[in-house]
């Protein structure tokens, strides 16, 4: 007995091993990178310090049944115990599945706070400006968590607490303050019988992307034939991501709508997937151009919008280059973003020339910048040159109003002075901008951050 489990033993250390050897590599499970095959020496012709350690890394990643092995441990792991083995997957009701991040916004563990939801709207106020000085119109949109759509099927656990109200809800509530295009996806989504997520991924089907497509047309006044009525059928095509994060090695299947009749567009180049950072696209459609920034939701939304549009441009690059919309011509912009990713607007997501303030004399007096004025707190500044711009970065700990917009001063040497509304960043205490000033070669001798405080104009600068 004793020489049978230690001849199982060891089979069962060797049996990864001598499987990459007869197999090769795993592939990688879920959405994870491949790790290249260690080097010996790097790039530059060094040595590779680290070699034992990218050794090590590379090895757990791809030793042999590696995907099996996961999908067992998942499969015992869900049946007796009733848990995930993966961190980033909770286990639902009736085999559905949830991004595990979100459940924390849907129970109000996480919120987004006043503050954080004023330098989201501001940020997209301050965009929106910009689109419609180029001549495009502008429109958000939030691509609701799975959870806020379909809480009925969530852990028990989950279900038995009082659901709070979304949390996109402090949101949505400045963007109305701030007069920020916005369309809700919220309320088409819940309101249809049909079920328009997947159960095994966090995304929504292409019968969801085309409710969402009709909904941003309409909001943009674009009348067009819905795409929610085209015809089709369920097939079983679609690779859950969620499902294939917990059981990489099965070959299971959720439902997919398809289509009847292809999508009437081409895409201006080829595409690798639909992952691609930028896409480019044209149709017959007698609506102008289209820029979108989107991410993950825009797999399925994409296309739909192509078809819609004589050309668009797609990208998933952040921060958003706004500069774009020239550019390309656009003569609508959108950017969807899913909810759980809303607080990453309140980093200065934008990559555009900060609008100035002509007359800023008038706005706070010509003797604004005394020590009368001045924030007891200095403050923090850097600066990048980022293309033809000077990036400017400023924060202190001094907190400022909760609807403070930012400004940046910038004092040249000749005295004079220029003023720029910057975006607002929310860094959970302190006071933070950024903002995108003109290169122009002129001297400065001073640049100053500008905000509200105790409902009271303050400036700060170096010490």
């Amino acid at each position: 007995m004793y020489l049978f489990f230690t001849t199982l033993f060891i089979a069962a250390c060797l049996l990864p091993g001598v499987g990459m050897l007869a197999f090769g590599p795993s592939p990688t499970a879920g959405n994870e990178t491949a790790k290249a095959l260690p080097r010996l020496t790097k790039e530059d012709g060094s040595l590779n310090v680290e070699l034992l350690s990218d050794a090590a890394t590379w090895f757990s990643q791809s030793f042999g049944f590696r995907r099996e092995l996961i999908t067992a441990d998942s499969c015992l792991k869900a049946r007796l115990l009733g848990t995930s083995s993966q961190s980033l997957v909770a286990l639902g009701r009736d085999d559905w599945l949830y991004y595990a991040e979100t459940l924390d916004d849907f129970t109000g563990a996480d919120t987004i706070a006043p503050r954080e939801a004023y330098c989201i709207a501001r940020s997209l106020s301050i965009a929106q400006d910009y689109t419609e000085s180029q001549g495009a119109d502008f429109l958000f949109t939030i691509a609701p968590n799975k959870a806020s759509i379909y809480p009925q099927h969530l852990p028990e656990n989950l279900q038995k607490s009082i659901a709070p109200k979304e949390y996109s809800a402090p949101v949505i509530e400045a963007m109305e303050q701030q007069g920020v295009n916005y369309a809700d996806l919220f309320a088409p989504l819940k309101n249809q019988e049909e079920v328009l997520y997947f159960a095994t991924d966090s995304h929504w089907t292409n019968r969801g992307a085309a409710l969402a497509r009709d909904v941003l047309l309409d909001a943009l006044g674009l009348p067009e034939e819905s795409a929610f009525s085209k015809p089709g059928d369920y097939r079983p095509t679609h690779r859950g991501d969620l499902y294939d994060m917990l059981y990489p090695a099965s070959s299971s299947l959720d439902l997919e709508y398809s289509f009847a009749r292809p999508l009437e567009f081409s895409y201006a180049r080829p595409i690798r997937n639909v992952d691609d950072l930028r896409i480019e696209t044209s149709s017959a459609s007698n609506n102008g151009p289209l820029l979108m920034f989107r991410d993950s939701f825009g797999n399925a939304l994409h296309s739909l919008m192509a078809e819609s549009f004589s050309s668009a441009v797609f990208s998933r690059a952040m921060p958003y280059n706004m500069e774009l919309t020239g550019q390309s011509g656009a003569k609508y912009m959108i950017i969807e973003l899913v909810e759980r990713n809303l607080p990453r607007l309140a980093e200065a997501p934008f990559l555009m020339p900060s609008p100035q303030l002509e007359d800023w004399q008038a706005f706070w007096g010509e003797g604004f910048f005394t020590e009368d004025n001045r924030c007891q707190e200095a403050a923090n500044f850097s600066v990048e040159q980022v293309g033809m711009y000077q990036k400017v970065t400023s924060d202190l700990e001094a907190e400022c109003d909760e609807d403070s917009p930012m400004y940046l001063a910038r004092v040249a040497k000749d005295g004079s002075t220029r003023v720029w509304e910057a975006f607002p960043v929310y860094t959970g205490e302190g006071t933070a901008c950024t903002g995108y000033l003109p290169d122009d070669g002129e001297e400065v001798s001073a640049v100053y951050m500008v905000f509200h405080e105790d409902g009271r104009w303050k400036w700060a600068g170096k010490n």
